[in-house]
């Protein structure tokens, strides 16, 4: 069986940013993405993303990135 698919959308040095994620949990929080994120960007610092939300993906598009909820404060 598929793992949950979770989009992470942060910004970062000032620029929207989106990945999927695949977990082992039904949720995903904030914090844990952040920490997601800190492993991606290994040269980042963890309080350096922003406005990080998570929304779980429960129809996934096959063969392609799910479209990015761009959001900018």
């Amino acid at each position: 069986m598929a793992k949950p698919l979770h989009l992470i959308s942060y910004i970062l040095n000032n620029q929207p940013h989106s990945v999927e994620v695949e977990s082992d949990r039904e949720e995903l929080t904030p914090d844990q993405a952040r920490c997601y994120l800190s492993a991606l960007h290994t040269f980042e610092w963890p309080d350096e993303f922003t406005d990080v939300q998570v929304t779980r993906i429960l129809h996934p598009k096959k063969g392609a990135p799910t479209p990015a909820h761009r959001v900018q404060r």
